[in-house]
């Protein structure tokens, strides 16, 4: 009968998760490639799985213009199969969050409650299934982490805290909340030393994971940081708590049930510390646990994405936490248990998601850089050497052109994201550097879809008259290709020649 009960609980997990990616596959246009941003890893384990290392252009430096090593691995191992790894990871995204949701389903006491939270939330299915991003990794590794401190499983946690290390930056904070957590799980009973003592183990393997990644990254790459760090710090500690507040609060008041369900897990933080850590139980640990997940968002600014990518991670253990407290409500908050009103949750919450998530576009970013990418291929592919292009959106465009592409946002190049001035202007895109721009001399600028974007992201460069004496707007029409972009005086010149 458990096993029996097992599997029931596995096909449920599945089914939930596969149907919630379907809906919300459909709302976002039905996309057949993941945001841009995924095809920058694309990029990266294209050129891994065919020897060339970690490089953004092929016989270019070795940058590391993506945020997870982990993720990379996995696609590049999908390359080394397939051209085409859509559809393959999807599937890995699609058993990732069935076996997060499964390990939750086994924690939470009212099932129906919690699958009907989790289905609340469509920013969830969407960052976590169909982006094609690292999110769903971080998900279920994260949640697997934080349940093995909960449990006082330490061989468990040492195995995980290194895939931590090697799936995303914050790692570094959250590895070490977790030990701290691990170590105090006992503390109120007098029996912290012992626990301190058991946390060796994994604060060791934790520890060896960090300096082995920062060793490679140093002599690989020659930064302790990846790449994308550099281009999208910001120095202000204001300005991030600001951008972090406003990202904050569009999480909670953009879903109705991402509000309650918060406001649950602030009660039980403060029922927790106002306990002054006495014998906490489960749910108070667990909220505790939680904490580095909404305040590392607020200290790094939040991000440009919609949909609060760096909350989503968190939301099936916030949802185990609402439902194990479910029964516990005061007795003037007893019709919300009702299944009537956990239903109308659901239903707000996928009416709202098209109209507040704004993640449809990403995708179209993502088609539109693919679809130029390949123009500009077939445009010049009669020449002896492909023509540089440089670009804002800096996946989908160079994931389908095979020459060099400079990422006028830094991500992908090292000059660009250690270049001077202060990171100021539009959240995660403010390294643009003039300088750098022109010493590139690139012959072709790529034009976004909105034009005010690109003037405040490019801070005003095709304004300049340095800029009108080297470049032309026009729309070149080759080889049954046209592309409307700015192209230089000089490749224009050099075009003709070739004739």
């Amino acid at each position: 009968m458990p096993r029996l009960n097992e599997f029931r609980l596995s096909v449920l997990s599945l089914l939930v998760v596969l149907a919630g990616s379907m809906l919300a596959w459909m709302l976002l246009g039905r996309p057949l490639t993941g945001v841009d941003d995924a095809d920058i890893f694309f990029v990266y384990a294209r050129h891994l799985a065919e020897g060339h290392g970690f490089v953004y252009n092929v016989g270019g430096e070795q940058v590391e213009g993506f945020t997870s090593l982990l993720w990379t691995l996995i696609c590049a191992c999908m390359f080394r199969v397939t051209d085409h790894v859509e559809l393959p990871l999807y599937l890995v995204n699609l058993l990732l969050g069935a076996a997060t949701v499964y390990v939750c389903l086994q924690r939470a006491r009212h099932r129906t409650v919690f699958l009907l939270l989790l289905a609340a939330a469509p920013s969830w299915f969407a960052w976590c299934q169909l982006t094609l991003m690292e999110t769903g990794l971080w998900c279920r590794i994260l949640t697997l982490c934080i349940l093995a401190v909960i449990d006082r499983r330490r061989w468990l946690l040492a195995l995980l805290l290194p895939l931590l290390v090697l799936t995303r930056p914050e790692s570094m904070l959250w590895g070490g909340w977790l030990l701290l957590a691990y170590g105090l799980r006992d503390a109120g009973s007098g029996r912290w030393q012992k626990g301190l003592g058991r946390a060796a183990i994994p604060a060791t393997a934790f520890a060896l994971a960090l300096m082995g990644l920062t060793l490679f990254r140093l002599i690989y790459f020659g930064h302790a940081l990846p790449n994308t760090y550099y281009a999208k710090v910001s120095p202000n500690l204001f300005i991030n708590l600001l951008f972090g507040a406003i990202y904050l609060l569009q999480y909670l008041l953009f879903n109705p049930a991402v509000l309650l369900v918060v406001f649950v897990w602030g009660g039980v933080v403060y029922r927790t510390l106002r306990g002054r850590w006495r014998e906490p139980d489960e749910a108070g640990f667990l909220a505790l646990c939680l904490i580095p997940g909404f305040a590392i968002p607020l200290l790094v600014g939040g991000d440009h994405f919609g949909g609060s990518r760096f909350f989503q991670p968190l939301w099936p253990l916030l949802c185990v936490l609402a439902a194990n407290e479910w029964a516990s409500l005061p007795v003037r908050f007893q019709w919300m248990r009702t299944k009537r009103f956990l239903g109308l949750l659901v239903l707000a919450g996928w009416l709202l998601f098209p109209f507040t998530a704004w993640l449809k576009h990403e995708y179209r970013i993502a088609q539109r850089g693919r679809e130029t990418g390949a123009a500009l291929a077939t445009m010049f592919e009669d020449l002896d050497e492909y023509p540089s292009v440089a670009t804002i959106t800096a996946g989908g465009s160079k994931y389908t052109y095979p020459g060099e592409v400079y990422d006028l946002m830094g991500l992908n190049s090292t000059e660009m994201a250690h270049s001077p001035g202060a990171r100021i202007g539009f959240k995660n895109h403010a390294a643009f550097n003039r300088d750098v721009f022109y010493r590139w001399q690139p012959d072709i600028l790529l034009c976004g879809e909105d034009p005010s974007f690109d003037a405040r992201v490019l801070k005003g460069l095709t304004d300049e008259e340095r800029f009108r004496a080297r470049y032309i707007r026009i729309t070149l029409e080759r080889n049954g290709r046209a592309v409307d972009a700015f192209y230089a005086h000089a490749f224009m010149e050099r075009l003709q020649r070739s004739r």
